[in-house]
């Protein structure tokens, strides 16, 4: 009597294999959530940087003051740049990232001169949910770091 050989995989070899890529899963998207929001945090911190850096820059090409405001949910925006016409266009608008928020930030509004200096010195905070920080600091001589 001859038993013939079939290859294929047993329902026991499917279940693991199944269960293990389960885990992997279910093990790596929080890992996946945690790296996503440093990344977001990071982002939203360079961004605010680099729209003070655009400020002072256009301020000193167009020889008018450039003042930040810096009002987390007003005018569907949390910071802008505001205009001597009153005026705030929607590209002067800009929000920070679900999750992200000001954490502490200087109350004087920042004003971009047309010498490319700042008005006074300042540092912002911002901080995601699980409470970690990023800066952006400005210095009157018109320096902005991040950290």
């Amino acid at each position: 009597m001859s038993r013939s050989r079939t290859s294929g995989f047993t329902l026991v070899e499917m279940a693991i294999t199944i269960l293990v890529m389960g885990l992997l899963i279910g093990f790596s998207i929080p890992a996946f959530t945690r790296i996503s929001a440093t990344y977001q945090l990071k982002g939203a911190t360079e961004n605010l940087a680099a729209q003070f850096r655009i400020a002072r820059e256009k301020a000193m090409a167009n020889q008018m003051e450039q003042p930040i405001h810096i009002a987390p949910g007003s005018l569907n925006a949390d910071y802008h740049v505001h205009y001597p016409s009153g005026f705030i266009p929607e590209w002067a608008k800009w929000k920070l990232p679900r999750g992200i928020t000001f954490y502490s930030y200087t109350s004087t509004m920042p004003t971009m001169l047309k010498d490319g200096r700042i008005n006074g010195s300042g540092l912002i905070i911002l901080r995601d949910t699980r409470g970690h920080r990023d800066t952006v600091s400005y210095m009157s001589s018109g320096l902005i770091l991040t950290k």
